[in-house]
């Protein structure tokens, strides 16, 4: 109220009876991750084609965290890059552990993989290996789902 007072002091009756209590405050922010969720979904959707920028580093825990940001451009030309996710990888952070958590953090949008172009990651042998890296993986994974479009992977420009 303190915060009202030199904000809005012409109106402290409005904000007097809305309820801040760690209940309501956890409900409030549950409603608002879910309406940011249902509007990615929607926006990836639309995507003609989109790409994947993957980075993994270590927190000050020594907790692996995977960034996932995705870019994607629609029919009229649109172009909209969001952050998916930061997953969490405890234990490993093998391309396998990477791929694994690529590939469910896709699925909470329903990403159609047919439409991926482009996978960007930084330098990391478990992201780029030719063989057992997360990139090659997906691309391979879409390779055999009949991927009919190349999957480029770069590597960013700020990790070189």
């Amino acid at each position: 109220m303190a915060v009202i007072d030199s904000l809005c002091p012409e109106k402290p009756s409005a904000f007097e009876s809305v309820s801040l209590t760690s209940r309501i405050v956890g409900l409030r922010i549950e409603e608002m991750s879910d309406r940011v969720n249902d509007l990615l979904k929607t926006c990836c959707s639309n995507f003609n084609a989109f790409s994947l920028a993957l980075d993994e580093s270590t927190d000050m825990k020594d907790t692996a965290q995977l960034a996932i940001f995705i870019r994607g451009v629609t029919a009229a030309l649109q172009v909209y890059e969001e952050f998916l996710q930061l997953v969490p990888l405890h234990g490993t952070t093998t391309g396998q552990d990477i791929f694994d958590a690529v590939l469910q953090c896709v699925k909470q949008p329903s990403l159609d993989l047919s439409r991926l172009v482009c996978v960007t990651t930084d330098g990391s042998p478990a992201m780029t290996g030719k063989k057992k890296g997360a990139a090659s993986l997906l691309v391979r994974h879409c390779e055999a789902a009949e991927h009919t479009q190349p999957i480029h992977k770069v590597h960013c420009i700020i990790h070189q």
